[in-house]
């Protein structure tokens, strides 16, 4: 009997033991084993233009596809980047293995060819969204092949790497369209061009026009540390509420930003498309305030298109612009930066108005200050005419007039 009980207390104590470790190791077969993750096509149309159903193509048959028509770009062919360097200005070299979009609408979808398509939204698991247009993915021009990413830098991607599952890649194309952790891209037929304004308004107007700075409280991550920050500005559904913007569910926002390049030592002018569903819960930055000292000071690229709901890498910084429809915002600080020669405090209005596609030299411009003093200039004075800076107030000057700028609007 007692031989019987150690016997039981023994098995007992092995259990006890190899049940953790059995599953342990069904947990780790389930991270690596990704062939069920999915990545949805949306809005595909044939090669009549009838729209065609969600598609889910999975990792096994992605794989399955590079058996056949495999993309590899090893250490002696890298991919690059356009705008991304390492410290010394050198282009950041990268190799990939995985297959073409294209090849994918071709083999597992009954898609038109890509030079159908305007432009793809990419959809990230962590929150990421991006727009793209042809200019970016159309191979026939300009763009470049889009490679569904398999192996990134030799690592076998899978959910639980830094890139993700799959990760969208665009050679010699710009860094934030190559997407990590890739779940979904919709297309569409539309081609999108920088919006054609009608109206602008200042930034530096907006607190006169719109009121005080709002704020909503964040969390960073510094040394490790996660620490809560309090962000100062307008959020962009308060801007469409007070007609400042005019926005539609359908509308992409247009945003330009003249932001400095380090690698490079000079400012670049940078331009990203969003959807409405992204920019309506982003903000408009220009201060912060940590949350160590209390103290609220200016950010130190302001302003910064941002959100409390934006993943890493969404964020735009040193913002000229963003245009919607037929309106947009105008930070004249940075329209400075961007257009006086010599850093002076004058620039051309014809070559804001040229950026914004606003100028027509049939029509006509009202400046309107923030106390409705208005000043109108006809096509040819907007030759002539300048925005300056003086005393910290942007003025636009045509001839012996001048009126501070709060809108422009064309007529």
């Amino acid at each position: 009997m007692k031989k019987k009980s150690l016997l039981i207390l023994f098995i007992a104590l092995v259990l006890i033991v190899a049940i953790p470790f059995s599953l342990i190791a069904c947990n780790k077969d389930e991270g690596v084993n990704d062939d069920d993750y999915t990545l949805v096509l949306s809005g595909l149309v044939d090669k009549n233009g009838n729209e065609l159903e969600d598609i889910s193509v999975t990792k096994a048959q992605l794989r399955q596809l590079f058996e056949t028509k495999p993309v590899v770009h090893g250490s002696d062919d890298p991919v690059y980047a356009s705008d991304k360097t390492d410290d010394d200005g050198n282009p950041i070299a990268h190799t990939v293995k995985g297959v073409y979009l294209e090849d994918v609408l071709a083999a597992l979808t009954d898609s038109a060819g890509i030079e159908a398509y305007g432009t793809m939204t990419l959809n990230a698991t962590d929150g990421y969204v991006t727009v793209i247009t042809e200019e970016i993915f159309n191979s026939s021009g300009r763009g470049s092949k889009m490679i569904l990413a398999l192996e990134y830098d030799g690592v076998t991607l899978n959910p639980d790497e830094k890139s993700g599952a799959i990760r969208a890649v665009f050679p010699d194309q710009i860094a934030n369209a190559w997407v990590k952790k890739l779940n979904k891209i919709e297309f569409s037929t539309e081609l999108l061009k920088a919006p054609a304004i009608t109206k602008f308004t200042a930034l530096e107007s907006l607190e006169s026009l719109t009121g005080d700075l709002e704020s909503y409280v964040g969390k960073v991550q510094l040394g490790g540390e996660e620490v809560s920050r309090t962000y100062y500005g307008y959020p962009i559904a308060g801007l469409i509420e007070s007609g400042v913007l005019d926005a539609k569910e359908t509308d992409k926002m247009h945003c330009v930003a003249w932001d400095y390049n380090s690698a490079a030592n000079k400012f670049e002018e940078y331009s990203a498309w969003t959807k409405y569903e992204v920019y309506n819960g982003g903000w408009l930055l220009l201060k912060v305030k940590e949350e160590v000292d209390g103290q609220i000071i200016d950010l130190d690229r302001r302003p910064e298109f941002d959100g409390p709901d934006f993943s890493s890498g969404m964020t735009v910084k040193n913002v000229l612009s963003l245009s919607v429809y037929n309106n947009a915002i105008v930070c004249l600080e940075k329209a400075r930066i961007r257009f006086a020669e010599n850093n002076g405090n004058e620039f051309a209005l014809r070559k804001l108005l040229d950026l914004l596609n606003m100028y027509d030299k049939d029509d006509d411009y009202i400046v309107t200050s923030p106390s409705g003093d208005t000043l109108t200039l006809t096509a040819e004075k907007v030759k002539t005419a300048v925005i300056a800076k003086e005393n910290g107030t942007f003025v636009v000057k045509s001839g012996s007039s001048a009126v501070e700028v709060a809108t422009v609007e064309k007529k």
